[in-house]
C-alpha cells in the first residue's frame, strides 16, 4: 500500500520548488506587514475590519523568528498546511477504506487550487485543514461519545477554527442544519443526550473559548481582543452581503470547477446519491458540503481561495464514489480512467498556474496579482541600496499610489520609506526614489526636486502602473 502513496508524496514535495516563482501577493504583503508589527510590538493587535484571526499570523511569526523573512518562508507554512490536507484522506480510511483515501489523496495533491493556493501565504489553506480536523472530530464523537481525547479533540478543533477565520460560523452552522436534516429523516438522534454528552460539549466548547480568549487577547496583552472578536461579525457580515467589489454570480463556483477542478465537479455530481444512501457520517458530511456550498454561493463576496472551505468535501466524496468503482470487478478499468483523465487535466493545470504562468492575466485563480515587473524594479532598488554600507538607514523613499501594497512590506527594511495618498502628497518631492501611480504623473512630476531618471512598470491587476523616478543629482 506505501507504494501507492508514492506519487502522492512526490506531488506534495513538488510544491516547495521554486516558492519565489510567483510575485508576491498583496494579501501577503499584507500579512507579512503584521507580522513585522507584531515582531516590533511583540504581539498582534487585533484588527476586526481584516477579516481574519490571529493564529495564522502566530505561525508567521514562529517560522520567520526561525528562518529570517521573506515570502519564501511566509510560503512554507501554508505549504506544510496544503500537504496536511492533502494527506487527511488517511484520517478517515477507517470508514471509506484505503483505496477511496489514496483516491482523494491523489485528488487533493494533483488540483490545481490546492497547488496554487498551498503557495500562497494568506489564511485559507490553514483554515481548510481546521474544517476537516473539526469534522473528523466530530464524526468520532458521533462514534465514541464523548471522553476525554474526543473531547480533547473537538475542543481543540473547535478553537482553531475560530482563531482562524471569523466565517468559521458558516460552517458550524452547515454542521447544524445537516445534523438537523438527519433527524427529520431519520426521526432519531445519532448521539445519546445523556449527561456524560453535555458535559463533554460543554467542556469541549469551554476549552475552544480558552483558545479563543488567548488568541484574540494575545495572551492578555491587547484588553479589547474579544470585544472586537464579536465586532469583527458586524463588518464581516456586511462585507458578505454586499460583496464590496467582490461580489459574483451564484453560479461561480461551479464555473470554476468545470474549468480547473474536474474532480471537485465530479463530488458535487455523487453528492446527491450520498445525501440519502451510506453511514451517517457520509451522509452527514454530503448533507454539510451542500450547505456550505449553497452559502457560499448565495453569499454575495467571492474569491477564488474562498473555494477551499467546502471543496474538501466535494474531494472526500468523489474519492469515495471512484475508491468503490476502482475497488468493483464491473467499474475498475471505468474508474481508474476517470481517475487518469483528472489526474492529468489537473497536473497540467497546476503546472500552468503555479510555474508556468504565475502573473498571467485572466486565469481566475491568479486574482488581484502582482506583476514580476514590479518587484524586478524593487529588487534593483535593494541592490543599489546594500552595495552602499548603512544606506538603509539613510535612503529616503516617497511613495504616491492609490494601491500601496505589496511596497510596504517590500520596503520594510527602509527606515525613511513615507506613503502618501492623493489627498495627502507633499509640496516637494525629493526622496532618492520617489515611485507614483502612472495616473499622477503628469500632476506630481512639477513637484520632484533634482534631477531624476524614470522607469516605468505595471503594478497590479486592477491598478494603474508605476512610475519609479531615481534620484541622479541633488537640487
Amino acid at each position: 500500500m506505501l507504494i501507492r502513496w508514492l506519487p502522492i508524496l512526490i506531488l506534495v514535495l513538488l510544491r516547495f520548488w521554486d516558492l519565489g516563482a510567483r510575485p508576491i501577493h498583496h494579501d501577503e504583503a499584507v500579512n507579512g506587514w503584521f507580522v513585522d508589527g507584531m515582531i516590533s510590538r511583540g504581539y498582534y493587535s487585533y484588527d476586526p475590519q481584516n477579516y481574519h484571526g490571529p493564529f495564522f499570523f502566530y505561525v508567521l511569526k514562529f517560522f520567520e523568528i526561525l528562518f529570517g523573512r521573506s515570502v519564501e518562508v511566509m510560503r512554507t507554512t501554508t505549504v506544510l498546511a496544503g500537504a496536511a490536507v492533502t494527506l487527511s484522506p488517511w484520517l478517515f480510511r477507517k470508514w471509506i477504506g484505503e483505496t477511496s483515501a489514496w483516491v482523494a489523496a491523489l485528488i487533493f495533491a494533483a488540483s490545481p487550487a490546492m497547488v496554487f493556493f498551498s503557495r500562497y501565504a494568506i489564511h485559507e489553506m490553514f483554515f481548510m485543514l481546521a474544517i476537516i480536523l473539526f469534522f473528523y472530530n466530530w464524526i468520532r464523537v458521533r462514534e465514541e461519545g464523548f471522553h476525554l481525547r474526543t473531547m480533547l479533540g473537538f475542543g481543540l478543533s473547535f478553537g482553531l477554527l475560530a482563531c482562524i477565520k471569523e466565517n468559521f460560523v458558516l460552517y458550524g452552522g452547515s454542521i447544524i442544519l445537516a445534523e438537523g436534516v438527519l433527524l427529520a429523516f431519520d426521526r432519531k438522534l445519532p448521539l445519546r443526550l445523556e449527561r456524560r454528552f453535555w458535559i463533554g460539549l460543554a467542556s469541549g466548547f469551554a476549552l475552544g473559548f480558552v483558545m479563543i480568549v488567548l488568541c484574540y487577547t494575545a495572551f492578555f496583552q491587547d484588553q479589547e481582543g474579544i470585544h472586537k472578536f464579536f465586532k469583527a461579525f458586524e463588518f464581516w457580515s456586511d462585507t458578505g452581503t454586499k460583496g464590496n467589489g467582490h461580489q459574483k454570480p451564484w453560479d461561480y463556483w461551479i464555473g470554476l470547477m468545470a474549468s480547473y477542478e474536474w474532480a471537485y465537479l465530479l463530488g458535487l455530481i455523487m453528492t446527491p446519491y450520498f445525501l440519502f444512501r451510506g453511514m451517517g457520517w457520509v451522509r452527514l458530511l454530503a448533507w454539510s458540503t451542500v450547505i456550505h456550498f449553497i452559502i457560499y454561493s448565495v453569499v454575495a463576496y467571492k474569491t477564488p481561495w474562498c473555494m477551499l472551505s467546502f471543496t474538501w468535501g466535494l474531494v472526500l466524496l468523489a474519492g469515495l464514489g471512484l475508491g468503490q468503482m476502482i475497488e468493483s470487478r464491473k467499474g475498475a478499468l471505468f474508474g481508474w480512467g476517470i481517475l487518469g483523465v483528472m489526474v492529468v487535466h489537473a497536473s497540467a493545470s497546476s503546472w500552468d498556474v503555479a510555474w508556468k504562468s504565475p502573473d498571467q492575466d485572466g486565469h481566475p485563480y491568479i486574482y488581484g496579482q502582482t506583476y514580476q515587473e514590479l518587484v524586478d524594479q524593487n529588487n534593483l532598488m535593494w541592490r543599489e541600496i546594500n552595495s552602499r554600507p548603512g544606506s538603509q538607514d539613510a535612503v529616503r523613499v516617497q511613495v504616491v499610489s492609490a494601491f500601496t501594497w505589496p511596497l510596504p512590506y517590500l520596503f520594510g527594511g527602509i527606515r525613511m520609506a513615507a506613503f502618501h495618498g492623493r489627498e495627502n502628497v507633499p509640496t516637494t518631492l525629493d526622496a532618492d526614489w520617489v515611485w507614483m501611480d502612472k495616473t499622477f504623473e503628469s500632476e506630481l512630476t512639477p513637484r520632484l526636486v533634482g534631477s531624476y531618471s524614470r522607469t516605468e512598470a505595471r503594478s497590479r491587476q486592477w491598478a494603474a502602473p508605476i512610475v519609479i523616478f531615481r534620484k541622479t543629482q541633488g537640487p
